[in-house]
């Protein structure tokens, strides 16, 4: 049960706090609120003084300089009713999740694939800008606000590639998403885990918008299916209209490779080898006057 009256007390700098809808999770309870004037979420996480997961995820958006990732407004710790919680406050988005869009709309135009694809490679390299890797880019954790800008949340297992890892090397899996993440990423193959794993994610994420469908998930009755799926065999090629010579399919079969050293090796190299398809598959679907 939140403490509204706590919660108010020791964030007297806040104004309107109410419960934001999300159902607690049983380590975060999300509020909304007003700051300044500005409308504000307020995520308050039960964490012991050894829960470095979740230091390290509010660390990580808290340094991130980029458009399209909710902007962190005050951060630190406050006991609360006698309980020590950190405390997160940042930009409030309205709108929908990609999940809830494809929910309604299973396949997109592919002018719409390609703004996504933008926006996601520009995410993806100010997360190598700032060695981040976010390991959890899929359709829940991508957000289309009401004025239809793109947004990607949720770092809760982030990578900071400048500190020692979390997870123990001996463990036979790392912290993934069954039918998003890396097969490196599942294995745990510290050595090769870097923004390429969030490359995969994001061709996953594009492949399903602009086929209507994730053949990593589509007929698996368990995640070890989903595994053997996704170490043994590539995503078919997409056959997509509009896409008259193939590169934009070529591009996403490079993304999700299911080898690293076979996606483009950089996020800025993914933008550059991107960049003249879109151009070019723009022009030909802009009518001439």
């Amino acid at each position: 049960m939140i403490d509204l009256a706590a919660i108010r007390h020791e964030f007297s700098f806040l104004s309107n706090i109410i419960p934001l809808g999300v159902a607690p999770s049983g380590q975060k309870d999300v509020l909304r609120a007003q700051m300044d004037g500005r409308d504000v979420v307020l995520k308050l996480i039960r964490a012991s003084s050894g829960d470095e997961r979740v230091q390290r995820e509010i660390e990580a958006v808290a340094k991130l300089d980029s458009a399209y990732v909710p902007k962190v407004l005050d951060h630190g710790e406050r006991v609360i009713a006698g309980a020590r919680r950190l405390y997160l406050i940042e930009q409030l988005i309205t709108g929908e999740t990609l999940r809830s869009a494809l929910d309604r709309k299973p396949v997109w135009p592919l002018a719409e694939v390609l703004t996504m694809t933008d926006v996601l490679l520009r995410a993806c390299a100010s997360f190598e800008q700032a060695r981040l890797v976010h390991r959890d880019i899929k359709p829940a954790n991508i957000m289309v606000d009401a004025g239809g800008k793109i947004w990607i949340i949720d770092f809760g297992i982030v990578r900071h590639l400048d500190r020692t890892s979390l997870t123990p090397t001996a463990e036979r899996f790392g912290p993934f998403t069954p039918g998003y993440a890396a097969p490196e990423q599942m294995r745990n193959l510290k050595a090769q885990i870097n923004i390429r794993a969030d490359l995969f994610s994001v061709g996953v994420v594009l492949y399903e918008i602009a086929t209507g469908s994730n053949p990593y998930l589509v007929g698996k009755r368990s995640v070890l299916e989903v595994i053997d799926h996704m170490e043994k065999v590539d995503l078919p090629r997409a056959i997509l209209a509009g896409d008259h010579d193939g590169a934009f399919a070529e591009f996403l079969s490079a993304l999700t490779a299911r080898f690293p050293s076979r996606r483009p090796q950089l996020a800025s190299h993914a933008l550059d080898w991107f960049r003249p398809i879109s151009e070019k598959l723009t022009a030909t679907a802009t009518p001439k006057t």
